[in-house]
């Protein structure tokens, strides 16, 4: 039998003392009907994340489409028909165009950018965005683990 635990700001807290809390809470409520939100929240983007989109994502990006001979008119023509050529994919276009072709909202529906999300919404992002990119032979590859010994 699994054992639930919870960490809340840093601190590790047991089963029995998540239950308790929350017996006291609904001891503590009035009579009447209650309503319970189990909603799990997630923490900003981490380090790792903000490392991974900049420093492997777009970097790799980059030097695969050099590789490969793939400008910003074959990489918007792929997305959008007709889109004039002859430019090089630099890093400020990829930031840009990360936004567009894989647009993060809030619960209410508003643009998040990564300075704004939490670690589900940059991994999302960054999934999009290498699933996006592969029919053109650019491959991404997954996060390195080891990324701070090296």
């Amino acid at each position: 039998m699994p054992h639930l635990i919870q960490k809340v700001n840093g601190e590790i807290r047991n089963r029995q003392a998540v239950i308790q809390e929350f017996l006291d809470w609904l001891d503590a409520e009035r009579d009447g009907c209650l309503a319970w939100d189990g909603e799990r929240t997630y923490k900003p983007k981490s380090h790792k994340q903000v490392k991974t989109i900049f420093g492997l994502m777009i970097a790799d990006t980059i030097a695969q489409c050099n590789d490969l001979g793939v400008d910003v008119s074959a990489l918007l023509k792929y997305l959008v028909n007709d889109i004039p050529k002859g430019k090089g994919i630099t890093k400020d276009l990829l930031h840009s165009l990360m936004y567009i072709i894989c647009p993060t909202t809030d619960e209410e529906g508003r643009r998040v950018t990564l300075s704004k999300m939490n670690t589900k919404q940059a991994y999302e992002l960054f999934e999009s965005f290498r699933n996006i990119m592969a029919p053109l032979g650019v491959v991404i590859p997954d996060p390195d683990p080891q990324w701070r010994e090296k």
